[in-house]
């Protein structure tokens, strides 16, 4: 046992034990550079735990049920093999009424302000959104303060798009009834209010909106007049048409989703089995891509679609014919399927939209009121999920939408 020399001591605490060493010891040297590593260790390793932690988030699938009164209901998605689970607590009262007289695939949506991730869903028949604070851990969800926020005249059946900016200071919302598009801003704590200078007139009757990545242009399905519409989202949430907007698509226009990139936009139209691509410049106009628009391979409408997170396949809801499209993205936007598409849904397809690392991909079964949901493999062909369809525990009497969360990120690794 080392001797400590007095008044040369050196004291080394870990929490777990210490030592007496002497300062004349020759090994002194060797001992205090163990003590400096273990103390290192000590403070970085909560930080590496954090780390671990926040790689491995859960999955959460949330829908939005459209019932008098209305609901959102909630499942946790298993990491191995996508499989849906209700969480306790499930459904939530959103305080309003549903009611949209026809398929609305984005009336329910999230955002993450800051470390603060909120839900929104729309409820048509009462012309308001209900606000939810999520837990990031149990998929649980508290009502905001002030939630439901009005924002359409009550009792308008119309089907409500809501989309939030990617930095979650605002929410965007159309409803098909009216031309308006209208900016929110998102408090701290998830409550709403009306942006200066919203509303605005699309000039159109609109639905299906999507921000780019970048936060710079927010994109506006224009179905009443066949286009689709592009805006310069400003410092306060104020939209500005770009040049030459809006751009003309096959059909009425619906549902639209854009790149990691920023660089193409893509299109589906309401009554249409065709997708429109376009190259979109820096300044947000839009450039039809060589041969668009490009056959979805199936005979339906499509009133959803959505990209995965590597941009390397969009797929797409074809409502009727209950199944779902894969399509590979090539290097010039072109769109082709990829072998075996498309993909058996079990019953009427709605909605769309992928986990946060585009591992699973889930549609609203609105006739069902439940889940479907497949894992998406490599080659971007599908795999049912087992145990798929997932009921809300609700009756199907609605027109159901979902959303995930987290929300699918250009940058997840996994």
């Amino acid at each position: 046992m080392l001797k400590p020399a007095a008044g040369k001591e050196c004291l080394c605490w870990f929490g777990i034990q210490h030592a007496l060493i002497s300062s004349d010891s020759p090994l002194e040297s060797k001992i205090i550079r163990v003590c400096v590593f273990m103390k290192r260790a000590y403070f970085v390793f909560p930080i590496l735990l954090f780390a671990i932690t926040a790689f491995a988030q859960n999955n959460f699938v949330y829908t939005n049920d459209n019932f008098s009164p209305n609901t959102v209901s909630a499942f946790k998605v298993s990491p191995s093999n996508g499989a849906l689970t209700l969480i306790p607590g499930s459904p939530f009262q959103t305080g309003g009424n549903g009611g949209a007289h026809d398929v609305g695939p984005q009336t329910i949506t999230t955002a993450t302000l800051g470390t603060n991730s909120f839900l929104y869903a729309a409820n048509a028949g009462s012309g308001t959104l209900s606000a939810f604070a999520i837990d990031p851990r149990t998929g649980n969800l508290t009502a905001v303060p002030g939630s439901p926020f009005t924002v359409a005249a009550a009792n308008s059946g119309n089907t409500l798009s809501l989309t939030a900016s990617p930095d979650g200071h605002f929410l965007f919302e159309v409803d098909e009834s009216s031309t308006f598009i209208r900016t929110f801003n998102i408090a701290a704590n998830g409550a709403l209010t009306e942006a200066a200078g919203s509303p605005i007139d699309s000039g159109a009757f609109p639905e299906g909106l999507k921000a780019t990545a970048n936060g710079k242009f927010l994109l506006v399905g224009l179905k009443s007049i066949d286009a689709v519409g592009v805006y310069a989202i400003g410092s306060s949430g104020s939209l500005t048409p770009v040049f030459g907007s809006p751009f003309l698509t096959n059909g009425a226009a619906a549902a639209v989703d854009t790149t990691c990139a920023n660089n193409r936009a893509f299109v589906a139209s309401a009554g249409s089995d065709l997708i429109d691509a376009f190259d979109m410049a820096a300044d947000g106009s839009l450039t039809p891509v060589a041969g668009s628009p490009f056959p979805s391979g199936g005979t339906s409408t499509i009133n959803a679609l959505t990209l995965n997170p590597s941009n390397q396949e969009l797929l797409t809801s074809d409502v009727f014919n209950s199944e779902v499209s894969s399509l590979a993205v090539g290097t010039d936007g072109s769109l082709q399927p990829v072998p075996g598409s498309p993909f058996s849904a079990t019953d009427w397809v709605g909605s769309i939209a992928t986990t946060r690392s585009g591992k699973f991909v889930y549609t609203s079964l609105f006739a069902q009121g439940r889940v479907d949901g497949w894992m998406i493999m490599t080659d971007g062909t599908l795999r049912p999920i087992p145990g798929r369809p997932f009921s809300t525990g609700q009756p199907g009497a609605g027109v159901q939408a979902l959303t995930t969360f987290p929300a699918p990120s250009c940058t997840a690794t996994q």
